[in-house]
Order: structure tokens, then C-alpha cells, then sequence
């Protein structure tokens, strides 16, 4: 008995939708805009009411908002670097000039001026100062300057018919005999000594 009004319940619910079904399809389908069949059965004092099942109203869309723009960064401007000045070029070197240089030409000595030929008589002083020079001149080679003793001024002479004045040198010289003190006579004539002679013989000394 407990089954039984459950099992009616049941049997007269499914009638009621067979009977029903042709009438609520339409509304269904225009209210869902879906081949879906959605229906409510409700039992209230022994009668059935079989009314279609609302979808609960969706919230009203909200406005789509764009979203904000995303700020574009400003352009970083690089500074570009100065540009470094190009190097100087390398001094370029001054060629050399390779002709030699010119020899500079010796300067030649100046020629003793020759002493005026005169007449007059040389004194003492210039006599000795003549035979001294011809001496160390090396205008003989028997005897040197260092072995000259004394210096004297001798008296005017004709020799082989020219007339000279003169002037004697006395020095040493190793002999045969030993070491003697020899004369040498100078001939003077013109401001220069003519030649030398030994005082005794009166040969001339080379």
C-alpha cells in the first residue's frame, strides 16, 4: 500500500507530459533557443501542474572597458661620442742630402815675406837672430841648435869676390880625438845666411 501512491504518482506524471509536451516544446525552444526539453512537475492537493523550468536571469553584462594603453616609453636619444680626431700623419723625414760635403781646402801658411835686400850692415843682435833661424831650419846637418855653445857676430868678408858679413857659432862635437869644441862660420848676405863654412878651413858645411 506504501508503494502505491508513489507508483500512481509516477504513472500520472507521465501522462501528464504526453499530453502536455506538443503545448510547452515550442515555448521551450523559443525561451532557450536550445532542442532541449526542461519542465518543472509539481504535486499540490492531489493535482499535477507541470509548468516549464526557467533559467535563472543572467547579471547584465558589464561594459567592456578597454583596457588602458600602455604608456610607450619616451625614445632613449643615445648621444653618440664625439668622434675623435683622425692622428696626425707622421712628421714625414726631411731626406737627407747624401752628396759629401766639400773638403774645406787646407788654408795654406803664409810665405814669410822676404826681408828687403839693404846695403846697410846688420847689427849684432840681428846676425845671431839669423844664424839661430837657419839652425833650427835645419839648413846644415852636421851640428843642431842644443849643441850651439855661443853665438857671435863676426866682421865683414870677401869670399870668393862676393863680400858677406859674418857670425860664428861654436859647439861640441865628438871626434876622433874626443870631444872638441868646433867653429862654424856663417855667410851672410842680403838679410840670410848665404851658407855655412868651417871657420879654419873654409869649407863649406852640408
Amino acid at each position: 500500500m506504501k508503494y502505491f501512491f508513489p507508483m500512481l504518482c509516477v504513472i500520472a506524471a507521465g501522462g501528464a507530459g504526453y499530453v502536455f509536451e506538443p503545448q510547452i516544446t515550442p515555448n521551450l525552444i523559443s525561451y532557450s533557443n536550445t532542442q532541449e526539453r526542461v519542465i518543472e512537475v509539481v504535486e499540490q492537493d492531489g493535482k499535477i501542474t507541470v509548468t516549464p523550468k526557467q533559467d535563472p536571469v543572467p547579471p547584465p553584462a558589464l561594459p567592456k572597458v578597454d583596457p588602458a594603453p600602455t604608456p610607450v616609453p619616451d625614445p632613449v636619444v643615445k648621444n653618440d661620442p664625439a668622434p675623435e680626431p683622425a692622428p696626425e700623419p707622421p712628421p714625414v723625414a726631411e731626406k737627407m742630402d747624401e752628396t759629401p760635403a766639400p773638403t774645406p781646402e787646407p788654408t795654406p801658411e803664409p810665405t814669410p815675406e822676404p826681408k828687403p835686400a839693404t846695403n846697410e850692415p846688420l847689427g849684432e843682435a840681428a846676425l845671431v837672430t839669423l844664424m839661430q833661424e837657419s839652425i833650427k831650419g835645419g839648413q846644415v846637418k852636421e851640428f843642431t841648435f842644443d849643441q850651439v855653445l855661443k853665438w857671435n857676430a863676426g866682421s865683414e868678408e870677401e869670399i870668393d869676390g862676393m863680400k858677406y858679413q859674418t857670425g860664428l857659432a861654436e859647439y861640441k862635437a865628438e871626434t876622433i880625438f874626443g870631444v872638441k869644441t868646433m867653429k862654424a862660420k856663417a855667410l851672410i848676405k842680403d838679410g840670410k845666411v848665404s851658407k855655412w863654412i868651417w871657420a879654419t878651413s873654409g869649407m863649406e858645411i852640408k
